[in-house]
């Protein structure tokens, strides 16, 4: 089989690496078309990668309120203690106003400590004074008796507690010091005060005997609320007790 060899018009033999080269970059843009046209009829040159789902997002769990804590109570009146009558615990009631008893009564005559007007009352517990009545003005008889004829309003019940202080201790407990003759110096809102610290003074505020027969009605009123009701209520006074013994620690029987 004979070679065909091309020459140039003097006769030589021409070199073959011109048209190699002609050749290779001629299939090199073969190459490169083909593969483009590939890409696009695959849908792209992201085509080949996996479509992700967008992340979920999810609420984040609100947080669980603080839990009252009806734990390391002191007594409102230093050397005091539970007294033994069922009538001067929660629930007891008050046939004088048609309603029911909704705290602890400190009466010297049911105590373990002298009861009587300007006794000392303290904190039972730290926290925030958010009552505090500085400029009370005592009932007469005649407010008294518009009072009890309309007697379980919100309003009659304050006043019939007299003058008051009332402790924040967090987590929707507050103490309530009633009937209170006087408040002690330097208490005053948005106070913070230490457990035992002095805060007011017995009295007779707010209780109608009191403008009958002045003097004859010394005692503090005691409440503990919890939320919008007070500990206790509604139980029996068995139930009741323990869980007041509980609040201020009290052991044995």
């Amino acid at each position: 089989m004979s070679t065909s060899v091309s020459k140039d018009a003097a006769g030589s033999i021409l070199s073959p690496r011109p048209m190699v080269r002609v050749i290779s970059v001629y299939l090199f843009y073969l190459l490169g078309a083909a593969l483009a046209l590939g890409a696009v009829a695959c849908g792209g040159p992201n085509a080949d990668r996996e479509t992700k789902p967008a992340p979920t997002v999810t609420a984040s769990p609100r947080p669980e309120p603080p839990q009252p804590d009806l734990h390391g109570f002191s007594f409102p009146i230093v050397g005091g203690c539970l007294p033994t009558s069922e009538r001067l615990i929660p629930n007891a009631p008050r046939t004088y106003r048609n309603g029911v008893h909704e705290g602890i009564d400190f009466y010297q005559s049911d105590n373990c400590t002298k009861i009587t007007g300007g006794t000392e009352v303290v904190a039972a517990k730290a926290g925030r004074v958010i009552r505090a009545d500085l400029e009370y003005v005592d009932l007469t008889a005649k407010t008294v008796q518009a009072y009890l004829n309309n007697p379980n309003t919100e309003h009659s019940l304050d006043q019939f507690r007299g003058r008051q202080v009332w402790i924040d201790h967090g987590a929707g407990v507050v103490t309530r010091y009633c009937h209170l003759s006087g408040i002690a110096p330097g208490i005053t809102t948005d106070l913070a005060v230490a457990v035992g610290q002095l805060i007011a003074f017995v009295g007779e505020s707010g209780t109608p005997t009191s403008t009958r027969k002045p003097g004859t009605e010394y005692h503090l009123h005691f409440e503990v609320r919890v939320g919008d009701s007070y500990l206790g209520k509604g139980l029996p006074a068995k139930q009741v007790r323990p869980l007041y013994r509980e609040l201020f620690g009290v052991t044995g029987k």
